[in-house]
């Protein structure tokens, strides 16, 4: 069979006489660099499905770290993931550093390995480079996105809420139909977009611009409306819409205040039926999820009994003193009226179940919830976080907190609880805790 070779590929074989296997596929994957890299014989490497998968997810959601790729796209193998991964490097799809120990390798698409999923007129094919700054809470975002991704679930990122709420009506309305979003009139179930904006045009008909996706703010102050994006959106089982905001710095107080009032004025409240019984009116979300350090989290929902446990003073928290009191629309016992729709995967039965919000009941029965972020298996990115969680005092080096979090793990049973019961920040808190830490490794 007669195989033309182009000019790059003769030049190679002359060279290969001297070449280990190895190194000749690396110089095929580096001599076909680019969008059609993987794709044809002679390229050095075979693209499979998970490499697709990982493309796919990466134009999307920007950031995840090697270690994250391989639990979440290769079955848990790391040495197939950094081997896959590497052929994407060196074919011109992906981009890789590894300055951040913590994190490890963490790798993005190039603009290539983009127009790959999504082709070279799609909006979302730009170049994207995260900030080492922003890494952490990049890769906290991938971590949530990826868990919900790969169990089947619609999730929208960032880059496509900014990118569809810029869209016309109709090609934002087919997006969100075709992933499940369903639109409500406010008395049932669905999403009723916020009117951010009402112009009378050069006709002289009134032109109305919706937001189906953003929350509308007014910041403290000031009479200007802004939009904020949330950091994931979720589609849930019955077409509706919840956000997830991940917060690790603290914010000022009226700052925060102003995402919270705009996210619960995007969200159901109560009315009075015509029957004298309470109703939901929905809205734009139905939930939104703040996942946040343990000083955010007291922001939001302040101390258990809303009072300071030293100095007595009131300590509500952002979201209780935002639904007001008990003549505020807003509050009163709801636990029985907000309730979602889930399935069984097994047997297809739905169901309707009460919403579950912070496990201090401070938000019970309301559509908003304010709970520590999760820490993730990744050891990295877990030591990263844990030390947002920690006292100053207390700051321990990546090795360090490797041989400290073992002295927890034997210490859970003797507390007779799980890991989860016990968060390591807590527990070395503890009295004597941290000074045991610090013999062990002084």
């Amino acid at each position: 069979m007669v195989r033309i070779l182009r000019s790059w590929e003769a030049e190679l074989e002359a060279l290969e006489g001297g070449m280990t296997e190895h190194r000749a596929a690396r110089e095929r994957r580096r001599r076909s660099r680019g969008e059609r890299s993987g794709l044809t014989r002679g390229d050095g490497w075979r693209r499979d499905g998970r490499d697709m998968e990982l493309l796919g997810f990466l134009s999307r959601f920007t950031v995840i770290s090697v270690r994250q790729a391989a639990r979440f796209f290769y079955d848990g193998s790391w040495e197939t993931a950094r081997q896959r991964i590497r052929k994407m490097v060196e074919g011109g799809l992906l981009e890789r550093d590894n300055s951040m120990p913590w994190a490890g390798p963490v790798v993005w698409p190039t603009l290539d390995g983009q127009r790959t999923v999504l082709g070279a007129a799609h909006p979302l094919s730009t170049g994207v480079r995260p900030k080492a700054s922003q890494m952490l809470h990049r890769l906290l975002i991938t971590e949530q996105a990826a868990a919900l991704v790969t169990s089947g679930r619609e999730v929208f990122s960032e880059r496509e809420i900014r990118m569809f709420e810029t869209r016309g009506p109709g090609e934002l309305s087919d997006w969100l139909s075709a992933r499940g979003v369903v639109a409500g009139d406010g008395s049932a179930p669905g999403v009723v977009p916020t009117v951010y904006d009402e112009t009378l045009d050069s006709s002289g008909a009134m032109a109305r611009r919706e937001r189906w996706l953003a929350c509308v703010t007014t910041p403290a102050g000031s009479t200007r409306r802004v939009l904020r994006y949330p950091d994931l959106i979720e589609v849930t089982d019955d077409g509706e819409l919840r956000a997830i905001e991940i917060e690790l710095s603290d914010k000022e107080m009226s700052r925060l205040r102003g995402y919270v009032d705009g996210y619960r004025d995007a969200g159901p409240f109560m009315v009075t039926g015509d029957d004298g019984q309470p109703q939901v009116r929905y809205r734009q979300f139905r939930y939104v999820r703040w996942l946040c350090s343990p000083s955010v989290r007291r922001q939001l929902v302040g101390h258990r009994g809303g009072v300071h446990p030293v100095t007595g003073a009131p300590a509500l928290g952002v979201i209780r003193a935002s639904y007001g009191d008990q003549n505020n629309p807003y509050v009163g016992d709801t636990s029985s009226v907000y309730q979602r729709r889930v399935r069984n995967k097994q047997t297809g039965q739905a169901a309707t179940v009460p919403v579950e919000f912070d496990r201090d009941g401070v938000a019970q029965g309301r559509p908003m919830s304010g709970e520590l972020i999760p820490v993730p298996d990744d050891d990295g990115i877990a030591w990263r976080l844990t030390q947002l969680f920690m006292p100053d005092r207390m700051y321990c080096s990546l090795g360090e907190w490797g041989r400290w979090r073992d002295l927890w793990l034997e210490d859970l049973p003797e507390f007779g609880r799980e890991p989860d019961e016990l968060p390591f920040h807590q527990w070395i808190s503890l009295s004597g805790n941290h000074e045991r830490c610090l013999a062990l490794t002084r």
